[in-house]
């Protein structure tokens, strides 16, 4: 089984990204305990789905090595706002949608972005998300995370054939929960802060090597 000795270089040549980065990232969370412990060599952990995402988000949505583990504990809480596919879309637009596959419906009861992360990564391992993207001509994923207002999004696209034009499959968003917080980003100007928005983007490829990785 995968060790943290291997998700370090892994995430570092798929991103890409300095291995000692990552390697500093990993420690941090280490420290309180959002990547799995144990001994050393042999005896070390395994690596889960939750170690994965984890390591993977703190990259994603940390502006610092020092912001990791608020950046894990914050990112992974954003709930669920917003779920769009074939299935729920208005009278007279579902042919504007492609089928969701059935390996992808436990996508659509999820609660927030770490399980959906979560989610992804355990699906990769099981080789069911092979399934579901085989189902698709042309599939392209993308899971978004943007840092200074705090939302992520996962989406995925395709086409019917390989000749024809993409079309949406699913579109999922998250935020943070209702509360103080919140109304003050709504509130905020967006001009006090700049015109700069923080985005960090994969694809799917980077969910399938995590879960390959698990795997073995």
């Amino acid at each position: 089984m995968a060790k943290l000795s291997d998700l370090i270089p892994t995430l570092a040549r798929i991103l890409p990204m300095p291995e000692q980065t990552v390697a500093v990232i990993a420690r941090a969370l280490r420290q309180k305990r959002l990547i799995s412990t144990g001994g050393r060599g042999p005896g070390a952990a395994d690596m889960t789905p939750d170690d994965c995402a984890n390591l993977l988000l703190a990259i994603m949505a940390a502006d610092q090595v020092k912001d990791a583990v608020d950046a894990v504990r914050e990112f992974r809480s954003l709930t669920m706002e917003a779920v769009h596919c074939r299935d729920a879309a208005a009278d007279g637009e579902e042919d504007d949608w492609l089928p969701l596959p059935p390996a992808m419906r436990r996508l659509l009861v999820v609660r927030d972005f770490g399980e959906m992360l979560s989610g992804l990564i355990a699906a990769a391992r099981d080789e069911v998300l092979h399934k579901a993207l085989d189902d698709v001509a042309l599939p392209f994923m993308k899971i978004e995370v943007e840092r200074r207002f705090r939302t992520a999004s996962v989406s995925l696209s395709g086409s019917s054939n390989e000749l024809a034009p993409p079309q949406p499959v699913l579109i999922a968003t998250f935020g943070i929960p209702e509360g103080p917080e919140r109304e003050r980003i709504e509130q905020e100007d967006f001009a006090a802060g700049g015109d700069a928005m923080i985005t960090f983007a994969i694809g799917h490829r980077t969910i399938i090597a995590l879960g390959a990785l698990i795997r073995s």
